[in-house]
């Protein structure tokens, strides 16, 4: 049977996947003869409607990756019929997902996970809330229960093989991979091998994204603005847990970064770049900082050149980290609890200094530099133990190399 190489995604913008990993991807362009990009959100539970192949081409993709979306399982079966397929899994583990799985399973396809991006994800669920209101409260509540209960079952339908297990899980968070690899489930098959019981068969170490990047472009370092990694106002995980946050609030947090971003600009005549997530609305943010440099899909090229780094809560800080750059984690009330809570969680485990932007405090110039310049001190531990794992070889390498030979070369899985 003919192997082919791929990732499963379901995305109403399948080609934004490639810029996700875009250095991964171009190397796996040029050491595999095709790859396939396959959108399964017509295989979704729940979904409002029929995607076809239908695309912006807003990104370029190399010439051999082939994006395809199956409108019904007789396309799925047409384009995996006598073929072993290789993927990286994209599709998430949400309950709306489980026909795909049931699909994995019944079409024998090779999971592979990937998380590279440096630690500051999703995995914190964030404590219970209090003090909301009695809708916000349930939906909150209901999320939650969703995403445990949905958890509990695809451990049952993995243990009653109805569900695939991931063959190679790729982290880069040291904590994870030791936790994956001492776990009790782990000690368990080692003791009784029949009992499929953990979620990943393999789990290896890699350096981060970011780490890779910093290893093969060495960036022009300088110290000429000030940058903002907007993480979204109205962005899905919020929305999600606590509902759509209302015009008034929206107008009050734009506000507050205005006022921030003009006195700390003036403080230290700094010009304020603002890099807009992925996700944005721009024209939103035209309105509220025209004046301002808005930046989108250049965010690593901005880090390089910052003098300090501002954020709530983005992966894309990892470049701050490494690069060594001064960082303030800005907080407001205004962004809901649940994120509240994970900027609380992720600047305690990044070791940077934090603002309030409720607090409205004066900037001292000295003070606040001299704090900053502290704090880099603590980024080696992060730095360590979730963005470096390899010196000698890049993560992106080892996947490739890694994959190349378990499946393709010495052909170990497929049996």
């Amino acid at each position: 049977m003919k192997k082919i190489f791929g990732v499963l995604i379901t995305s109403e913008n399948p080609e934004r996947i490639y810029l996700t990993q875009k250095s991964l991807y171009e190397k796996i362009s040029k050491t595999f003869d095709e790859f396939f990009i396959i959108n399964l959100i017509n295989f979704k539970l729940f979904k409002k409607k029929t995607y076809k192949n239908e695309y912006s081409n807003s990104v370029v993709l190399p010439y051999n990756f082939k994006i395809i979306t199956p409108v019904n399982e007789y396309e799925l079966n047409k384009l995996l019929i006598n073929k072993n397929l290789v993927a990286f899994d994209a599709v998430g583990k949400r309950l709306s997902g489980f026909r795909i799985r049931f699909l994995i399973k019944k079409y024998n396809v090779r999971l592979i996970q990937l998380q590279n991006i440096g630690g500051v994800g999703n995995q914190y669920l964030g404590k219970s809330y209090t003090g909301y209101r009695k809708t916000k409260l349930f939906r909150f509540y209901l999320f939650r229960l969703e995403k445990i209960f949905t958890y509990f079952l695809l451990k049952v339908l993995i243990f009653l093989n109805l569900f695939s297990r991931t063959d190679i899980y790729f982290e880069s968070d040291k904590a994870i991979v030791n936790n994956c690899n001492n776990s009790l489930a782990k000690k368990i098959e080692k003791i009784f091998p029949f009992l499929k019981i953990c979620y990943f068969k393999k789990t290896i170490r890699i350096n981060s994204r970011a780490f890779d990047m910093l290893k093969k472009f060495k960036p022009n370092l300088t110290e000429d603005k000030i940058v903002f990694i907007d993480s979204n106002f109205d962005h899905g995980d919020r929305i999600a847990r606590e509902g759509k946050p209302s015009e008034e609030l929206k107008l009050k947090y734009f506000n507050q970064l205005n006022q921030f971003f003009l006195e700390l600009s003036s403080a230290f005549n700094k010009k304020v770049v603002i890099c807009l997530h992925p996700n944005s609305d721009i024209n939103i943010y035209k309105k509220y900082f025209g004046k301002l440099e808005i930046h989108r899909n250049q965010l690593s090229h901005d880090i390089s050149q910052a003098f300090i780094v501002i954020f709530h809560l983005s992966t894309s800080i990892s470049d701050a980290i490494l690069l060594k750059k001064k960082i303030i984690c800005l907080k407001s009330n205004i962004l809901g609890e649940y994120y509240m809570d994970k900027i609380n969680f992720w600047e305690k485990r990044l070791g940077v200094f934090s603002y309030s932007l409720d607090e409205k405090k004066e900037i001292d110039n000295n003070l606040l530099l001299a704090t900053l310049e502290n704090k880099i001190k603590n980024y080696d531990n992060y730095i360590n133990t979730v963005l470096k794992a390899d010196d000698s070889i890049l993560g992106e390498d080892m996947i490739i190399d890694i994959v190349r030979k378990e499946y393709f070369v010495n052909n170990t899985i497929f049996k």
